[in-house]
């Protein structure tokens, strides 16, 4: 996954920005990720069961699929919230209590005033018989978003 937004995928996430100071937290991301050739992208609003937590939340959710073979040579944007990123200058910060990584997969959380956001991307990747390392050319993101302490 790359660490920084591409120019071209900014542009969309500064505009979606522009558009509502949070109609749903979740539209910049999905303008994002719209950029990016792929195979799903939805985005909803209401209940969801978290990806962190598993705990019932009401808000806004994100889910994007892709493959190499489909999205070959564009970058897929990182929602990173670390120092000298765009996100970062955007005003989002790491949630440092919400973190997970792992072989092809990752959880993270992004924080913006009262927003959270939860960030799981999975491209997994295994080594074959020949201690060959492969990776699968599906790359999946979700994203949750809420109200900080909004519980259902």
């Amino acid at each position: 996954m790359s660490k920084s937004l591409s120019c071209w995928c900014l542009a969309g996430f500064l505009s979606a920005c522009a558009r509502t100071q949070s109609a749903s937290p979740c539209e910049p991301f999905f303008t994002a990720l719209d950029s990016v050739p792929h195979v799903a992208l939805s985005m909803s609003t209401g209940a969801f069961v978290s990806i962190w937590d598993e705990m019932e939340y009401r808000g806004c959710e994100v889910e994007f699929e892709t493959n190499d073979s489909l999205s070959a040579g564009v970058p897929i944007p990182s929602f990173d919230a670390i120092q000298d990123t765009e996100m970062y200058r955007l005003g989002w910060r790491m949630s440092h209590g919400i973190t997970a990584d792992g072989p092809g997969s990752g959880v993270f959380g992004i924080e913006k005033g009262s927003v959270l956001c939860v960030i799981r991307w999975a491209q997994p990747a295994y080594i074959d018989d020949d201690g060959e390392f492969v990776q699968s050319e599906t790359f999946s993101m979700k994203i949750q978003c809420r109200e900080s302490g909004e519980f259902r």
